[in-house]
């Protein structure tokens, strides 16, 4: 569904579309190492170039074929790309929203066979970088991906559960935050004071800005939280787009999610 123009929330994300995607060698930023978070997933985190920006999160899946699922990819450097091929052929990329995409040219450029994937409310602005080859909640199914549409908030990102050997991860993208203090010291200490004026940083959570700008309705994003936390059962991993992965108590955290929002700060 599209968005009416003069809605706030268009503003905001046009302000994130003003970023565009770089070119060969220069597109490659900072990032961490590959980083195993249960058999099977894997996470990098990359660093932005500009002050006030919080790092961001790619997620690597083997799925039941062997091959490779990414989330929001995120260029790496040239042995850290054959490190990532190592783990399986990749198959499939997500591009999670409209503003994650910055680099989803470059990977389907190294990789033309790559199936690539959105939630429908994102594809018309997914298209304008690159094509998209099928909608992420009729497509992802058939590889056991459960695809679970927020409550509450406005039509733009999904929720996705993968199946591990050891249980379940769940992969959030721009709804939920978890900046917590070490992860900032460590990949981002330039922007601790910044995102922390932004009411981003320090707990798990809907940041102030998502608030504003994402959610409709506070009861029903709540319930929704719980009822994840309720149902899904065996959590073992939760990712967000932008923080520290949550690999303990996942269930608790979801709870504890939830629970900010009986609260209006």
């Amino acid at each position: 569904m599209k968005q009416e123009k003069s809605l706030p929330s268009e503003i905001f994300y046009s302000l994130f579309s003003l970023v565009k995607p770089r070119k060969g060698e220069s597109h490659v930023l900072p990032h961490s190492p590959i980083q195993e978070l249960a058999p099977n997933l894997w996470h990098v985190t990359g660093i932005l170039p500009a002050s006030g920006h919080p790092p961001r999160e790619m997620i690597l899946y083997k799925l039941p074929d062997s091959t490779l699922l990414i989330h929001s990819g995120i260029v790496l450097d040239e042995a850290t790309m054959i490190q990532l091929e190592s783990l399986g052929t990749p198959k499939i990329m997500i591009v999670p929203n409209r503003i994650h995409r910055l680099d989803a040219r470059v990977f389907k450029q190294r990789y033309p066979e790559l199936i690539v994937v959105a939630p429908a409310a994102a594809i018309p602005y997914v298209e304008q970088v690159v094509p998209i080859d099928a909608t992420a909640e009729e497509f992802l199914p058939q590889y056991g991906i459960v695809c679970h549409q927020p409550i509450g908030i406005r039509p733009q990102e999904l929720a996705y559960e993968l199946q591990l050997p050891t249980g379940k991860a769940l992969i959030f993208t721009d709804i939920l935050f978890n900046l917590t203090e070490s992860y900032l010291d460590k990949y981002a200490p330039e922007s601790k004071l910044p995102v922390g004026m932004l009411g981003a940083s320090g707990f798990f959570g809907i940041t102030r800005l998502g608030k504003m700008f994402y959610m409709t309705d506070r009861n029903a994003y709540r319930q929704w939280l719980e009822s994840l936390a309720d149902n899904i059962t065996d959590l073992q991993v939760i990712s967000v787009a932008h923080g520290e992965p949550i690999v303990t108590n996942c269930t608790q955290k979801l709870h504890e999610a939830a629970a900010r929002l009986n609260t209006h700060t």
